[in-house]
């Protein structure tokens, strides 16, 4: 819980700083980077459980990764983890 609080936090001061002209535009109330961070600290403060799921996954089913790839990492990569490591 604490470790939510923080982000969250951290998220927020972001858009409090956009909205307060700490941004690259000037300050207004639509600043488009304290939105962004307001949004932000939305999806971290509501999606906190998705995200503790996907890192979890491996402890949850209780076996090493002997060689073969974990489901939640290929899923959440942006890429196959072979085409990651594959030497040419």
């Amino acid at each position: 819980m604490v470790a939510r609080i923080l982000w969250t936090g951290a998220a927020l001061l972001l858009a409090i700083g956009g909205f307060f002209g700490a941004a690259p535009t000037p300050a207004n109330p639509l600043n488009p980077f304290g939105v962004l961070f307001l949004a932000l600290s939305g999806v971290i403060w509501f999606g906190w459980e998705i995200f503790r799921d996907a890192y979890a996954y491996r402890d949850e089913i209780g076996k090493p990764s002997r060689g073969r790839h974990d489901l939640m990492i290929v899923r959440l990569g942006p890429i196959l983890l072979n085409r990651l490591i594959r030497r040419e």
